[in-house]
């Protein structure tokens, strides 16, 4: 079919679906819909398709319902392969979509506690968790090994014995799930901000890793470091001084646009320092702890009242990231680390304080069991990416005997609106290749800092 891009151009592509068990271990298990998109290659002689693996989980928009705004940049991709873009069970165009009724809010009286956090979110959840098994729905057969096997069964209804696997972050971990159980129907991958079978669950040290870069980064900038003798021990301290002395700031609320008054203490700002450390926004975080600095505190205000107000969420993301968890010995290194990392734990967020109240598959002891595979694999991964960071790409590389990194130099999570321009011809020249594993390119990459420095 043909249809309009965003941008008016006129493109070629086929919406598909098709219907799986949701739980393949029952005889008797309801039918679910996994909807994906072809674009179909003009070569001849085409290689293995190309199977796109969205991030998330359960990104809102999700891959497909983006779909017009996603395809002219993939058109590329098809010079010798289709491109098949998968949907994730359970959310986006996918039948069910499993978004939660209604919403959450925190108090904005009072600074953001984690246990007031944790405890308002957990009832939402469970509300929603009770909501759909109502509704009937399996809810244990939410996670990436059912996605995994979703993908296989998609490639078998397309007639293909091998495919490329093309993923980010969470993608990658959907990606490197399908090549360990599937290992003979995978021609090669690709992964950008990697992911692994074990890194579900952050490390706060790591995360302290990147902000320890990012000040090594400010120190060396010619305007901040006149400003900022040392960004670690600023931020030390703004942590400290607003969980001692929380503050009252005005701000306009999101929804009525009225100005309204928040309270905002230390976990707020690890939160949202936490959250835009593994994003391309992480540049502007030195401009503003100055701004905190002299007082204003608008910036942390508005990113603050965003997180309490009328929250809303699917739980299909909770429950896949719930199922791939972590091994005993990864929680208790967490718990460890979180007592003395400068952010806590405030990467991870609340998301895993549910996982006791749900009907999950434990699956971090089969997702951790060992494999080696000679399957041709290329890992993209940011210098300064705190959601991915480069330890995982290290631990991947030791499952692949042909595994070539590229590095991207003060790149962030946002790989891809850091530098497009410049990752694009690299990953279309491996994914085209007769033969991936002789696949060479530049090792490093860099991305341009751009620190924001004035308003």
């Amino acid at each position: 079919m043909n249809f309009n891009s965003e941008s008016g151009e006129i493109f070629q592509g086929e919406l598909k679906s098709i219907k799986v068990k949701e739980n393949r271990e029952k005889k008797d298990s309801r039918l679910i819909e996994i909807p994906f998109f072809i674009i179909k290659t003009k070569n001849p002689n085409p290689l293995p398709p190309i199977f796109l693996l969205d991030g998330g989980p359960g990104d809102n928009p999700s891959i497909l319902q983006e779909i017009k705004s996603i395809v002219p940049s993939l058109y590329d991709f098809t010079l010798k392969s289709d491109v098949v873009i998968v949907e994730q069970r359970g959310n986006g165009l996918a039948t069910p979509n499993l978004t939660c009724p209604g919403s959450f809010n925190l108090p904005l009286d009072e600074p953001l506690r984690i246990e007031k956090f944790s405890q308002v979110y957990r009832d939402y959840i469970n509300g929603c968790k009770e909501f759909w098994q109502e509704k009937s729905r399996d809810l244990s057969s939410y996670n990436v090994i059912s996605m995994a096997d979703d993908i296989n069964d998609i490639r078998k209804s397309l007639n293909h014995d091998k495919i490329m696997l093309f993923g980010g972050s969470f993608g990658s971990h959907h990606g490197l799930t399908y090549a360990k159980n599937y290992p003979k129907h995978v021609d090669r991958i690709l992964v950008d901000s990697p992911e692994g079978l074990t890194h579900t669950v952050k490390l706060p040290l790591n995360v302290d890793r990147i902000l320890k870069g990012l000040s090594k980064m400010v120190s060396r900038d010619t305007i901040l470091n006149n400003k900022i003798p040392s960004f670690i021990k600023m931020v030390k301290r703004q942590i400290q001084s607003l969980e001692t002395s929380p503050i009252k700031v005005d701000v306009k609320h999101p929804e009525t646009n009225e100005w309204v008054q928040i309270v905002v203490g230390g976990y707020d700002l690890q939160l949202i320092t936490a959250s835009l450390l593994g994003r391309k926004e992480y540049r502007e975080l030195p401009y503003r702890y100055l701004q905190m600095q002299e007082g204003d505190y608008s910036w942390l205000a508005q990113r603050a009242i965003n997180i309490r107000v009328n929250q809303d969420e699917n739980l299909m993301p909770v429950l896949t990231d719930c199922a791939s968890g972590a091994k005993a010995d990864r929680w208790l290194k967490l718990k460890k680390q979180s007592k003395k990392a400068i952010l806590g734990d405030a990467l991870n967020s609340i998301r895993f304080k549910v996982c006791d109240s749900l009907p999950n598959l434990n699956l971090s002891n089969e997702l951790s069991s060992d494999f080696y595979t000679e399957i041709p694999i290329v890992l993209i991964y940011g210098s300064q990416d705190a959601r991915t960071p480069p330890s995982n790409t290290q631990d991947i590389m030791k499952h692949f005997k042909n595994a070539h990194t590229i590095r991207v130099k003060n790149g962030s999570h946002d790989l891809f609106k850091e530098v497009w321009d410049e990752i694009k011809p690299v990953m279309i020249n491996y994914l085209t290749a007769p033969n991936p594993k002789l696949f060479s390119s530049p090792a490093i990459i860099e991305a341009p800092v751009n620190f924001k420095v004035h308003k």
